[in-house]
């Protein structure tokens, strides 16, 4: 194994031990040495990787947005038009249900954080903002190869994040609810046709 290796290696233990620790005992209540003993580290590993506490949840939070990012990245179709790539994305949501289903203990830890740690509300706000750009550069692609009409771009790219991030933490807290899967295709599939989209 390499010395790249090894500290990839060090890294996902560490991200692991706190994932856990995160959710069994909560992100206030853990503490470096709390990590650093369930990861089997020193501390100055722990440091060597990770300058704080909140940048190992922040890393945590990056690495279930890049399963978010995957989904939208794969309904991106070549050839296909806006709603149908709209259509594609919701078709695999169930995928993100499953990873923050998961998680959902320590999401909602996350989002208790904001109002506390100024790093952890700067992450926020970055993934609003990165997720509001991809709907809004979705809309005006839509726009422009006249699949869709919705006039306000950004307003509905508002509205479509909101209806996302609503649908993804009904269906976290309440996962026996509905079939939340199901549930997102079929409200985005009104989105689309309440926009004029054609899915042919």
């Amino acid at each position: 194994m390499t010395q790249e290796e090894r500290s990839q290696e060090t890294r996902g233990r560490i991200l692991a031990a706190a994932e856990q620790s995160f959710a069994r005992q909560g992100y206030d209540t853990t503490s470096v040495d709390t990590i650093c003993h369930a990861a089997g580290v020193s501390k100055g590993a722990f440091y060597h990787h990770f300058p704080s506490k909140s940048s190992v949840f922040i890393a945590l939070l990056n690495t279930w947005l890049t399963t978010l990012d995957a989904q939208l990245t794969a309904g991106r179709a070549p050839g296909g038009s806006v709603p149908q790539q709209v259509a594609a994305m919701a078709a695999g949501v169930d995928e993100i249900y499953r990873v923050a289903g998961r998680n959902w203990t320590i999401l909602l830890e996350f989002w208790a954080k904001v109002k506390t740690d100024p790093s952890v509300a700067a992450s926020t706000v970055e993934m609003l903002r990165r997720y509001q750009e991809f709907f809004r550069r979705l809309l005006e692609r839509g726009e422009a190869e006249g699949s869709i009409r919705v006039g306000d771009v950004p307003l509905a790219a508002t509205l479509l994040l909101s209806v996302v991030l609503g649908l993804l933490l009904q269906g976290i807290l309440d996962p026996e609810g509905q079939d939340w899967g199901a549930t997102m295709q079929h409200t985005l599939a009104m989105l689309m046709a309440t926009m004029g989209g054609r899915l042919s």
